[in-house]
């Protein structure tokens, strides 16, 4: 039998989705639970997550297997499949966050009609959507239809901002999208570095001081290898540095299905003796002080403008960023008064530009204080916490017009 909500409960619907585990629970990652519950510390009533089950597991690293009768700061359980069913769980909910997606469509206008108030997220521009597709190896035909998908996909999502209590954007370019259909929208940059672990200014003196030294510029990278994150740029930006004749060191973390590709680029641009290849850290052990201890800057060829987290993260620990003019990283750049920005593709102006900053190294030192900066103020728990303060007014002004 399936219960109505209880009294202000909040329901999350995540993108995520789950699979079953040894013991039967349900799985998800850590930084989606670590999330949940830092709502659950600010929302007035208990935090429900309803996520679908998948028959495979995700590629993700850090799956935690999770049961009801756990004693967790939010309950994790399995979305009913039908959508009367899921309409009946909800019914009553303080609030519902999903995702601005075509497919909560008809789930999005039976909260409406119901008084249910719906709050989604958003992340890609149409621009962006396109750009990522583009990115791919598919060929002309298949890119055409998926854009055609995608064109009436933003129509539809348009339509249901108008059955929205509220909207919360990731990143600066789907804010400037919606806003003018939705003024209220609310944005946010997403980020998982938690304040204690931001970059101190002990951390930010000792990365100037060694950059003050003359040693080899330390650059790094660190994500998949996958088309849209642009890896295959890399080799061909340190080709560009070694011919500038600039002494670096360039280490590249993460894997993926282009790792192949990017080896061969690396052998072909004769960049062997100045990049290397690590395999993906344990990110609050591992990654964050790695980057606060050993980076001066952080290369982004990232051809498409997702608002990935990665900027905020790397910002939090003083490492400042090169990257292509995508938007969402020219839009937490203008933000953030930091990072140098050069145009899509280019590889040799990048290199030009770094080697315009290891020149002058204390435009690195600046820009890594203004990325702190602006990242502290945007740390894991504030980030979380203006979220989750954002969904109780939205349900409640909401509520109020329709009372009206």
């Amino acid at each position: 039998m399936i219960y109505p909500s209880k009294p202000n409960e909040l329901i999350l619907l995540p993108v995520l989705k789950a699979h079953r585990g040894p013991g039967g629970g349900l799985v998800l990652t850590q930084k989606y639970l670590d999330g949940a519950a830092e709502y659950a510390k600010h929302w007035d009533g208990e935090v429900t997550t309803l996520a679908e089950v998948s028959p495979t597991a995700s590629s993700d690293m850090d799956h935690v297997e999770v049961h009801l009768d756990q004693n967790l700061r939010t309950r994790v359980e399995e979305r009913p499949k039908a959508l009367a069913d899921l309409v009946q769980r909800i019914t009553g909910a303080g609030a519902v966050v999903g995702f601005l997606d075509p497919s909560q469509a008809e789930l999005t206008r039976q909260c409406f009609s119901r008084g249910i108030p719906v709050i989604h997220v958003c992340e890609y521009t149409l621009k962006t959507e396109f750009q990522i597709i583009d990115a791919t190896r598919a060929n002309f035909l298949r890119k055409l239809r998926r854009k055609i998908w995608i064109w009436n996909a933003e129509r539809t999502r348009r339509e249901l901002l108008g059955f929205v209590a509220g909207l919360q954007c990731n990143g600066v370019p789907i804010h400037d999208a919606y806003r003018p259909n939705r003024p209220d929208a609310f944005v946010f940059f997403d980020n998982r570095v938690r304040r204690s672990d931001v970059a101190s200014d002990d951390d930010l003196a000792r990365k100037a001081e060694v950059l003050r030294s003359a040693k080899p510029l330390r650059l790094i990278f660190g994500g998949r290898f996958v088309p849209m994150k642009g890896v295959l740029h890399l080799p061909r930006v340190a080709r560009g540095l070694v011919d500038r004749g600039i002494n670096f060191q360039f280490r590249i973390y993460g894997s993926g299905p282009e790792e192949a590709r990017l080896v061969d680029a690396i052998r072909r641009n004769g960049v062997e003796d100045w990049v290397t290849i690590h395999q993906p850290m344990d990110f609050l052990s591992g990654w964050v002080p790695l980057l606060k201890r050993e980076a001066d800057l952080f290369v982004s060829c990232h051809p498409q403008g997702d608002p990935s987290s990665t900027y905020s993260e790397v910002m939090s620990c003083g490492v400042p960023i090169v990257g292509f003019a995508n938007e969402a990283f020219m839009g937490i750049a203008s933000h953030a008064c930091s990072g140098f920005v050069r145009p899509l593709g280019d590889t040799e102006s990048m290199a030009e530009q770094i080697a315009v900053l290891d020149r002058n190294r204390e435009m690195l030192i600046e820009s890594a204080y203004r990325g702190r900066n602006f990242a502290r103020e945007h740390c894991f728990e504030k980030t979380f916490k203006r979220r989750a303060h954002h969904f109780a007014e939205a349900a409640k002004s909401w509520r109020r017009s329709r009372t009206r």
